[in-house]
């Protein structure tokens, strides 16, 4: 697992304003935290690994140790605005893998 997280330039989402074209829209790897209530030993614990979960969505934000992403929006009608957000995720931005920009073309 890379130890060097790419974190995207310091963005202000007040000045992006409602214009979806300039949310980044990307794909996040980040691991997440595996649990089992039943029995298990000692060797197979110590062998376990963690998952690694894949995210996508809007860039809206990466400050303070936090990566916000949202999925849906829903468009205003002036065209390439929206008004709310839906399907969010937080993940904290120490357990990013890795992050990449995608098109939407």
């Amino acid at each position: 697992m890379p130890k060097k997280r790419k974190i995207f330039p310091k963005m202000n989402s007040k000045s992006l304003g409602r214009d979806i074209s300039k949310y980044p829209y990307v794909e996040i790897e980040w691991v997440d935290i595996e649990g089992d209530d039943g029995w298990s030993t000692l060797s197979t614990l110590d062998k376990d690994k963690l998952p690694v979960a894949v995210s996508k969505g809007y860039l809206l934000s990466q400050r303070k140790g936090v990566t916000r992403i949202f999925r849906d929006y829903i468009k205003s009608k002036e065209g390439n605005t929206f008004e709310d957000i839906g399907s969010t995720v937080i993940i904290p931005t120490s357990v990013i893998v890795s992050i990449k920009k995608l098109n939407l073309n």
